[in-house]
């Protein structure tokens, strides 16, 4: 684990440059948002999508030959220098939960936001770290420049839902859409339990296939 945290290291200093860019965008973009007379429901679902740039951002900074060879310096297994990797994902990820569900129990206590709410931000927020294990191992066989091609597929799908899913619930009509989001709203636990549950096997499978594709290459 140390070896992997050393990895985790030298991506941090390898992007402390780029990053502050990358997460004054989405604070601004968010900001404007929640001001803007624009749901804060929206403007939150919409900052897991930011989450999605930033975990590409090591991969982006790795594409520089001096680096990449920096990178592989390090005296250890493949397997901690993919975890290393993961492990960056997994801390950006906990930052971006961290800020949202600070701000959504605050909202939640003055009574500007509902239960439902507070449940399409959390899947939103599943959703994108999904999509995030996805794309590792699509950068790892393919590069950063084949892989943006491929990822792009990948992208629309989530991007479309974290994106429109908010707007869908806030503007909900009909009796099965009320009746699908009481089903959603009584068994809020098990659906969360289960989505945490799904999320960390996709994530460990994409480390799997993230490791074999590193060790095929003989990285």
């Amino acid at each position: 684990m140390s070896r992997s945290i050393s990895y985790l290291k030298f991506d941090l200093r390898l992007i402390k440059e780029s990053i502050r860019l990358y997460v004054l965008a989405p604070a601004i973009f968010c900001a404007l948002f929640m001001f803007s007379g624009e749901t804060y429901s929206m403007a939150l679902s919409y900052l897991f999508f930011f989450l999605i740039i930033l975990a590409t951002i090591p991969f982006s900074t790795q594409g520089n030959e001096k680096s990449t060879q920096m990178y592989y310096m390090f005296p250890a297994k493949i397997s901690d220098m993919v975890l290393g990797r993961f492990l960056y994902l997994i801390g950006i990820a906990f930052v971006i939960f961290l800020i949202d569900t600070s701000i959504v129990t605050y909202l939640y206590q003055i009574n500007k936001i509902q239960n439902f709410e507070i449940l399409t931000m959390f899947f939103c927020g599943l959703m994108s770290l999904i999509t995030c294990f996805i794309q590792y191992p699509i950068y790892y066989k393919f590069g950063m420049e084949k892989g943006k091609a491929v990822s792009l597929l990948v992208y629309l799908l989530p991007a479309f839902c974290i994106f429109a899913l908010p707007s869908f619930l806030v503007n909900k009509n009909g009796f099965i859409l009320e009746n699908s989001l009481d089903f959603i709203i009584n068994n809020k636990l098990i659906l969360m339990i289960i989505s945490m549950l799904v999320t960390a096997l996709i994530g460990y499978i994409s480390y799997i296939i993230s490791y074999k594709i590193c060790k095929a290459k003989e990285i």
